[in-house]
């Protein structure tokens, strides 16, 4: 990638002004991709440990500073997760990442209150967070009551209904079913924005895991007429080290997603190498992975449905908003997914299908 190139093409940021400056380019996931002399200053260290690294091993709350600086067009504050530095960041959006330009080293002395405001963002939403996770009884248990007691009176443990009384009571145990599965889903987010424990590795045979995932969703869903296949890989090798739960999660999560949008079709899921070349292209260290690959033929996504699929936060201020419970489910697994040292992205051929492809390491460092 020439990243100059990219940068005249757009017009989008001044390249002779902004070169003296320190500029990363990142991906939408925060890998560094390209880096200047001038970021090696800036951070402290060499422009090689830079290009394996991720743009949050520096900056504190980084991604949710670049979203706010792209969405502002301004430069907001940044701090050092190395110390009280603080600098001025520019972002600008260009094709499948943000370049961020950095000047001006700030003293934190001379940071004003309202720029204190901003670092303070990162400990309130945590507080948040913990808040969510401390209430989630509060939130939980009153919908499962009300989901409990309605099956009950639909199943005539209150006595007679009538025909209506049941019409009625259907609808409110759907609508507090869905609300649960909402509820339960932002928990989860809370808990993955907050705190995952280390994870416990282990050895399993993964392809054994997502036969058992499929075997349960068949019963989850056997209203629909969904085809399943699984592939894999000559000579692949299925057994893995890593944490199994977790790993579980991420492939049940996404199966959910696929499955609550489609009611016919093939959903296929692949196991493979992905190739080292792309490994590499992502910033992954090297070491043995695995790629899960889940598509679906009959789900099929828009260029904005892409752009917002794992920022919840982003698609309520887009016209995608009634998808916010699907960017909840995947902004959950992303974060598992780079919690286990992986990668996640989608991708959507027209009138062929959509495809979430998982790469996640196959052994222990």
């Amino acid at each position: 990638m020439d990243i100059k190139k990219i940068l005249f093409r757009t017009n989008t940021i001044d390249v002779e002004k902004a070169l003296p400056d320190g500029i990363v380019f990142c991906n939408k996931d925060g890998k560094i991709q390209w880096v200047n002399d001038k970021a090696a200053e800036v951070f402290e260290t060499s422009r090689m440990h830079l290009l394996t690294s991720n743009i949050s091993d520096f900056i504190e709350n980084a991604l949710n500073l670049i979203s706010s600086s792209v969405i502002l067009n301004k430069p907001v504050i940044t701090k050092l997760v190395s110390g009280e530095v603080y600098f001025d960041m520019t972002t600008k959006e260009i094709e499948d990442g943000y370049v961020l330009s950095f000047r001006d080293s700030i003293p934190a002395e001379e940071i004003s209150p309202e720029i204190k405001k901003i670092e303070d963002c990162t400990e309130i939403n945590m507080n948040k967070n913990n808040f969510l996770l401390k209430l989630s009884n509060d939130l939980k248990s009153p919908l499962q009551s009300i989901v409990g007691f309605s099956q009950a009176m639909s199943d005539g443990l209150g006595g007679k209904i009538s025909e209506q009384q049941e019409k009625y009571i259907r609808i409110i145990k759907k609508n507090s079913s869905e609300l649960m599965y909402f509820v339960t889903k932002l928990l989860e987010l809370s808990q993955t924005e907050s705190y995952l424990p280390e994870p416990e590795y282990k050895t399993f045979d993964i392809l054994n895991q997502i036969n058992s995932i499929i075997r349960f969703n068949e019963q989850l869903y056997k209203g629909k007429d969904i085809r399943w296949k699984v592939n894999t890989t000559e000579n692949i090798k299925t057994t893995i080290i890593s944490d199994e739960n977790l790993t579980k999660s991420i492939i049940q999560d996404v199966i959910e997603v696929i499955l609550k949008a489609v009611e016919m079709g093939d959903v296929c899921v692949e196991l493979s190498v992905p190739e080292a070349e792309y490994i590499h292209s992502i910033n992954l260290p090297d070491r043995e992975y695995i790629q899960i690959t889940l598509s679906s033929s009959s789900l099929l996504l828009s260029e904005s449905d892409l752009d917002s699929m794992f920022d919840p936060y982003k698609i309520l201020d887009t016209s995608n908003r009634k998808n916010v419970l699907r960017a909840i489910v995947l902004a959950s697994v992303k974060n598992i997914v780079q919690a286990l040292e992986g990668y996640i992205w989608v991708e959507s051929k027209i009138l062929k299908n959509t495809s979430f492809n998982i790469i996640l390491p196959a052994d222990k460092k």
